[in-house]
């Protein structure tokens, strides 16, 4: 036996710090099972940095969208950086410099909170984009995280924590999700998987608490109205119904509709603007020209086999069954549906419970059939066409079928635990990941280079990435945007051309949406500036609002009277007539809600004092 080279007095105090770091190991063991929640969110969030981990290093990945949705990131952040925070309903540096209304008629969310970390913590523009979609992509898991678990601790559902996480990663990674995040590149879309679990959670939330309840489902269906126009119009239908055919009293569907309304008056600055100008554009007020015809909603149904199939594609959708896109309804999901089928049959569902599923599996069937070659779109209102291209819907597929499976556990859970299901939602997401990283990818890119880049895609046709030009101010006329016509007859450095009169300008300065002049001029004298016209102009000059002197030039363009003398002038995009009371109406709201908030928590703070009240 050989003799230690240490005193006992020496080896006594590492013992114990070896016996203390067991007994933190033991109760680290014993404690973890203990916190359910804590610790199937922990899971979750790692699976979703690890889904994410192939993008980290890249400038932004190179999907169907390209880099555009970093160009609007980076508008909005010189918008705001030149005029202060609020909504951007037109974008001045798009259409060489015309100006474009883009965000007037898309959802801005997701482009909002990617301008807001660039300016919380000073992120480059395309790292704050993919945080953006990085941020849509957690929420959407974590959000209907806890819609399944506010009813399965209701409900006493056998783990509870464990099948929100089952729902929540089958939801987050399901195939068409991944296809909208990495390969299509949409942030409207993106931002709708967020927003609808959440409408979902505030509605259950408000069965048992109803101010609370009424905050989160006007707060998240505001988003979602912000999010992406044509899924928060389908998904309204959806969240009307479920209220209404799972209710067990009066009160709680108009608990939910009041919340629903106040959403809606919260974001009318954008949709009731939206409503009202889209029939100014060349293509938005027109179904048909937005690729809204039965025959084209049918050329990119979803066939039946389709479903039963795992596409990895990168190319655009195509006609047929042969789609590489992935455009699926996803084999995780599809397991979902299979066990919650299995499971209405069983017994162990209370009435109510097994209604709820019942409802779960009717919507998804619903909407396979609806996105089917067999659905008859002749037959559907104009405005639901909207929708493009029925694969759209799988975002609803993917929501009702994660959930069913939740709804059906108390059966479920006697046949598999739901650790599977979110072991196998991994598995599937797997051959997702080497196609995240596409061709061209790009690691660096300068604000400078950026704005080179949507120039030259703006010569190709390309404005804010949209194709057809559909928001496109109807009344331009003329080749302004056409790159021949530009070299023959150059835009003025100033933008501004003289159409009467003997003006002449001192100086120029462009920031944001705002065009000042200094000039000087001995008789009134009108000037063209270079910019389209859309409701929402205004002059000033010399900060004296001079109504009615913006007028539509014939070709387009903003037409502007200066008086005489000299002077200093200020071309500036307001909002229209439409958002302006819009914007009355969601201040009003915002207020609304936030006194909700105050009232709720000082409600919450008086109990908490007369609870803890010596007696």
């Amino acid at each position: 036996m050989q003799n230690s080279d240490q005193s006992p007095e020496i080896r006594a105090p590492v013992l114990s710090e070896k016996r203390t770091e067991k007994k933190r190991g033991v109760r680290l063991w014993h404690w973890a099972p203990q916190r359910p929640v804590f610790l199937s969110v922990s899971i979750y969030s790692v699976i979703i940095l690890v889904a994410t981990l192939p993008t980290w290093d890249v400038y932004m990945w190179w999907g169907h969208y390209m880099l555009f949705p970093v160009v609007d990131v980076y508008e909005i952040s010189k918008v705001w950086a030149a005029q202060g925070f609020g909504h951007v309903p037109w974008a001045p540096d798009y259409c060489f410099g015309y100006g474009y209304p883009y965000f007037t008629l898309y959802g801005p969310l997701g482009f909002y909170v990617g301008a807001v970390f660039h300016f919380i913590f000073g992120l480059d523009y395309g790292l704050a984009t993919k945080l953006s979609f990085y941020s849509s992509l957690y929420l959407s898991g974590l959000l209907i995280y806890a819609f399944v678990y506010v009813i399965g601790s209701r409900e006493h559902w056998p783990r509870p924590a464990w099948w929100a996480l089952a729902s929540a990663s089958v939801y987050a990674l399901t195939r068409y999700h991944l296809t909208d995040v990495f390969v299509r590149d949409v942030m409207g879309e993106s931002w709708a998987w967020a927003a609808l679990p959440g409408v979902y959670w505030g509605m259950e939330v408000a069965r048992r608490r109803p101010w609370p309840g009424v905050l989160l489902v006007s707060l998240t269906y505001a988003c979602l109205l912000l999010s992406h126009n044509i899924t928060a119009l389908w998904a309204s239908i959806f969240i009307a119904a479920y209220p209404m055919l799972t209710a067990r009293d009066f009160k709680w569907p108009f608990t939910v509709a009041a919340g629903g309304l106040l959403g809606t008056a919260m974001s009318a600055f954008f949709w009731y603007p939206a409503l009202k100008l889209s029939k100014l554009t060349l293509h938005s007020g027109d179904v048909a020209a937005m690729w809204g015809t039965p025959k084209g909603l049918h050329t990119h149904a979803i066939y039946w086999r389709q479903h039963f199939l795992e596409a990895l594609g990168y190319g655009a959708s195509i006609p047929g069954p042969n789609d590489t896109l992935g455009i699926n309804l996803g084999f995780a999901v599809l397991i979902c549906v299979l066990l919650a089928a299995f499971a209405v049959f069983q017994k162990g569902l209370r009435a109510h419970e097994r209604q709820r599923l019942v409802l779960f599996l009717v919507f998804t069937s619903l909407i396979l059939f609806i996105m089917s070659p067999q659905m008859p779109w002749g037959k559907t209102p104009a405005l639901l066409r909207y929708l493009q291209f029925p694969w759209r819907l799988l975002i609803f597929t993917a929501f009702f079928g994660a959930g069913a499976a939740a709804m059906a556990s108390p059966i479920i859970d006697r046949w598999i635990h739901p650790a599977i299901l979110t072991g196998l939602a991994v598995i599937f997401a797997i051959p997702t990941l080497p196609m995240i990283l596409m061709p061209q990818v790009i690691r660096k890119m300068s604000p400078e280079q950026l704005e080179k880049w949507n120039r030259r895609w703006e010569r190709k046709g390309l404005y804010g990435g949209s194709a057809i030009q559909e928001f496109l101010p109807k009344w331009v006329h003329g080749d302004y945007l056409n790159p021949k016509f530009l070299e023959k007859h150059p835009i003025p450095e100033n933008r501004l051309t003289v159409i009467s009169g003997d003006l002449m300008c001192d100086s120029y300065t462009h920031r944001g949406a705002v065009y000042e002049y200094h000039y000087a001029s001995s008789v009134a004298s009108e000037a063209r500036i270079a910019v389209f016209y859309w409701p929402g102009w205004q002059l000033r000059v010399d900060r004296e609002l001079l109504p009615g002197s913006v007028k539509l030039d014939k070709d387009g363009l903003v037409s502007i009277i200066l008086p005489a003398g000299s002077h200093r002038a200020e071309l500036r995009y307001d909002l229209s007539p439409e958002g302006k009371s819009a914007r009355v109406f969601s201040s009003a709201a915002v207020v609304v809600w936030v006194s909700i908030l105050c009232g709720w928590m000082f409600s919450r703070w008086r109990r908490a004092s007369i609870h803890f009240s010596p007696t």
